[in-house]
C-alpha cells in the first residue's frame, strides 16, 4: 500500500510538473485513483496517519503547520511484496520472503516501511539470473 501511495503521488506529480502539493490535494488524487479512500469529515486524514508514521516520501511540514509533498527529483519506483508475489506468479508470500531471508533477491528493508523493491535493482537481478520474462513483466508494471 505504502509503495503504491508513494509511486503514484510522485508519479502524477512529476507527470504534471508540480514541485510540491498539499496533502489533501494528494489525498483527493489517490482517493479518486481508488489507492487510499479519503475521509468525508477529515479530509486528508487516512493519508495524514501514513505521513506521522513517516511513510510518505516527500513530506514536510510548510511553516510548521501545514503539510506538503514535494516532488523528489530522483524518484525510483519501488516494487512491494504484493505485487512481486503477483509479479513471479506465486500463490503466497511464503517463497518470496524465504529468497528475501536468504538474500536471493535485492530488498531494501525500512524500519517502519516494511521491505520494498527498488526496480532498477529487481531489473539488473533479473537480467544476471537471465529471467527475460521477469524482465518484461517488471518493465510492462512500471511503465503504465
Amino acid at each position: 500500500m505504502v509503495g503504491k501511495i508513494n509511486n503514484y503521488i510522485q508519479r502524477r506529480m512529476q507527470r504534471e510538473l508540480l514541485d510540491d502539493i498539499s496533502l489533501t490535494e494528494a489525498a483527493r488524487w489517490l482517493d479518486g485513483a481508488g489507492i487510499l479512500k479519503d475521509s468525508a469529515t477529515s479530509p486528508g486524514y487516512p493519508l495524514r496517519r501514513h505521513v506521522h508514521k513517516g511513510n510518505v516520501m516527500g513530506a514536510y511540514r510548510k511553516n510548521n503547520y501545514y503539510w506538503r509533498i514535494r516532488r523528489i527529483e530522483d524518484y525510483e519506483e519501488v516494487l512491494t511484496v504484493a505485487e512481486l508475489t503477483r509479479i513471479f506468479g506465486l500463490k503466497s508470500r511464503t517463497s518470496l520472503y524465504r529468497k528475501i531471508r536468504r538474500e536471493h533477491i535485492p530488498f531494501q528493508r525500512h524500519r517502519q516501511k516494511g521491505i520494498y523493491f527498488p526496480v532498477s535493482e529487481i531489473l539488473r537481478w533479473a537480467v544476471e539470473q537471465n529471467k527475460t520474462e521477469l524482465f518484461e513483466k517488471i518493465q510492462e508494471r512500471t511503465t503504465h
